[in-house]
């Protein structure tokens, strides 16, 4: 890749640095092979054969800085030019003054010698400098159409994408992800994943949603290369579950996109959270049936969805009648009755509590966006069973305390069972003797064995006892017979109470 950089005029360097020269020019000069490429490719003939042979003719000129410095005036190849100019300084003995270029903020000195760019004499006195070194190669290279991999180590290259797996480790270890065992795949599943497929290993990047960080990977994967494409052996997409079928999905990142993320205006995160924000508002504006908990996509297999949801039977039931009339995608993080309902509440609960009794109900409960769905479906539920008890037994006015209380646990028990009685005579106000045996024979009645806030003397449990065949009938009764039922219990108890 291209890079350019702002040079300073010449300058006197420390011992140790013109010591390093000193050291990088020997070993050059005698040993040109180090520069050449490793080859990954399948030329018919190697494009730098031609190079290293006249790279080879300056054999004979070795001793002579002054026959160097001549070569590296001539001639039409840069980088046999930087190498004659480079390998004249050990020939000298003497390391002339520096000048430096500022390259991605960083000072980098370096020693003028023949006709040749500044770039090519920098890649050629930092050879075994990954990153700098492809400034030497780099016009070569993509005017030969070749791909070049700088490793740690070595610098490979191929005449077609390439790459070797240790030159994906070398860049990947770069980036902030350590998933352990040179593994590029964080093994997570998610609701979406940034994939980076390398055609050429056939390999993938895999970072999900939660581990993606604010770096863009694909800028490190490029960040050591030469090609003329660079993104012509990437395939980037983010895989996702905001799709109508249960298959999996994946959208591919293109244009203006990808060469943002290429150059790193825009992260993995980046992508990752605008792919699937906008997925999300695609897939719930679509009007398609689709079920999502988690990281599972159930598609539109509403049996499938609502039998994995934690909730009672008539939630279930109730949700999937909603559901199966009105097409929408359901999305949810958890597997919780409660989320789901919530989920549809707004356009739906009115229609799902007349479900779960009638609009007689429905009217009486108010406001119903601001109550919690299932228990407002619990109290839809007892609310229809009430309005059937009441169109079966009359309403008595003018009870007493005995008898309010009496007729208060029988319509609980035939609206809502043993669980609606608990809760009444939990929260009734039992003061005396009479009212406390009489909540005592319905509970004996109603068979319950849960522990209640009451506790009963044994006074009371006899009354209890004397009482329960009298509950039992007032149960079991309706129309005029739950009247009779209720005046035999009033003079049972001994109240002194009449209807």
């Amino acid at each position: 890749m291209e890079k350019k950089g702002r040079f300073r005029g010449a300058r006197h360097a420390p011992k140790r640095l013109e010591g390093e020269m000193m050291a990088m020019s020997r070993r050059l000069s005698e040993d040109p092979g180090i520069l050449r490429p490793k080859c990954a490719g399948n030329c018919r003939k190697c494009h730098f054969d031609k190079t290293f042979a006249d790279i080879e003719r300056l054999e004979k000129l070795k001793g002579s800085a002054e026959a160097l410095n001549k070569m590296s005036q001539r001639g039409g190849d840069d980088i046999v030019k930087a190498y004659a100019g480079t390998i004249s300084i050990y020939a000298s003995g003497v390391v002339p003054p520096m000048t430096a270029a500022k390259l991605a903020g960083e000072d980098v000195p370096f020693i003028l010698r023949g006709s040749v760019g500044n770039d090519k004499l920098i890649g050629m006195q930092y050879y075994d400098d990954p990153q700098k070194r492809l400034l030497l190669y780099n016009s070569f290279a993509k005017k030969k159409k070749l791909h070049m991999y700088s490793l740690n180590d070595i610098l490979v290259c191929s005449n077609m994408p390439n790459m070797p797996e240790d030159y994906l480790l070398d860049l990947f270890c770069e980036t902030p992800y350590d998933f352990g065992e040179d593994r590029v795949d964080c093994g997570h599943v998610s609701d979406g994943t940034l994939v980076i497929h390398i055609r050429s290993l056939k390999e993938n990047v895999r970072i999900c949603s939660d581990c993606a960080a604010d770096v863009s990977t694909l800028q490190y994967l490029i960040s050591r290369m030469i090609a003329i494409d660079p993104m012509d052996d990437f395939e980037v997409s983010v895989e996702h579950k905001y799709h109508a079928s249960k298959e999996g999905d994946a959208d591919k990142i293109t244009g203006d996109m990808l060469k943002q993320y290429a150059y790193g205006k825009i992260t993995d995160r980046g992508i990752v959270d605008t792919i699937l924000r906008g997925k999300r508002k695609d897939l719930t504006s679509s009007g398609e049936s689709a079920y999502i908990i988690d990281t599972k996509n159930y598609g539109p297999d509403l049996d499938a969805f609502v039998t994995d949801l934690k909730g009672t039977d008539k939630e279930k039931e109730l949700l999937k009648a909603y559901l199966a009339k009105n097409k929408r995608a359901v999305i949810l993080k958890s597997d919780r009755m409660s989320e789901a309902l919530a989920s549809v509440w707004k356009d739906g609960g009115r229609e799902i509590l007349v479900m779960a009794s009638s609009d007689a109900v429905v009217d009486k409960m108010g406001d119903i966006s601001k109550l919690f769905p299932t228990q407002a479906i619990a109290d839809a539920v007892v609310g229809q069973m009430s309005l059937s008890v009441a169109a079966k037994i009359p309403e008595i006015k003018g009870l007493g305390p005995i008898g309010k209380l009496a007729d208060k646990f029988a319509r609980s028990v035939k609206a809502g069972g043993a669980a609606m009685l608990k809760k009444d005579i939990d929260n009734a106000s039992l003061k005396e003797v009479r009212s406390k045996a009489l909540a005592r024979a319905f509970v004996i009645s109603s068979k319950i064995t849960e522990k209640f806030v009451w506790k009963w003397s044994a006074e009371e449990e006899d009354l209890a006892k004397f009482l329960l065949p009298f509950v039992d009938r007032l149960i079991a009764a309706e129309g005029k017979e739950y009247v009779a039922a209720l005046e035999n219990i009033l003079a049972a108890s001994g109240s002194g109470e009449r209807l």
